[in-house]
């Protein structure tokens, strides 16, 4: 079969296409992907992203331009959305840490009053969450299990839990924003 046939085949949900599609783009995207992240476990979790968006995406492809050039341009998006995410974090943490580094032997970061106020506020937003995000956010974010080990608690596929986890964060974050300020989503991004 062509790939403008299995494109097709795959437009209508054919999962056989996606499989042979799949295997025939899965070593080219996961090598260009390594050479932005240098870290084989991140770049097959965006290999997966990719291929998954895909499949999500499968009945609005335009089958009549280059499928080759669409997978490249959609990785390399996907990646650097990631990488930013990162590199936002990263800053986010590193400001947190040199606020509680400068008020360690002064006042600290928040008085009791505000940590109870902020503590309220972020029980208020992750209690709003639908029950699979509000699960999938405690096992991995204030419990500390992996990926793996919390998709395998819920009984779902590690994709699946990525997503619970990504929504959750993100309802999170917009609560945050629309009833509080960013210290706590400060404190938020610390919790992961």
């Amino acid at each position: 079969m062509n790939e403008q046939d299995l494109l097709q085949q795959l437009a209508l949900g054919n999962r056989e296409a996606f499989t042979a599609i799949y295997q025939q783009y899965h070593a080219g995207i996961y090598n260009y992907l390594v050479k932005f992240t240098r870290n084989p476990a991140f770049t097959e979790d965006l290999v997966h992203d990719v291929f998954l968006k895909v499949w999500e995406v499968r009945a609005q492809l335009d089958i009549k331009k280059s499928f080759d050039s669409y997978l490249y341009r959609l990785a390399r998006n996907t990646a650097l959305t990631q990488l930013n995410r990162i590199a936002l974090y990263d800053t986010i943490r590193d400001e947190i840490t040199h606020r509680l580094t400068l008020g360690i032997n002064e006042q600290s970061l928040m008085d009791t009053v505000e940590s109870r106020q902020y503590e309220a506020l972020l029980q208020q937003a992750i209690d709003s969450l639908p029950p699979q995000r509000r699960e999938a956010f405690i096992l991995c974010r204030q419990q500390g299990r992996s990926y793996e080990e919390a998709a395998a608690m819920m009984n779902i596929s590690r994709n699946t839990f990525k997503q619970h986890l990504s929504l959750a964060v993100k309802s999170i974050r917009d609560y945050l924003l629309a009833h509080g300020d960013i210290g706590l989503l400060l404190l938020l991004v610390a919790l992961k």
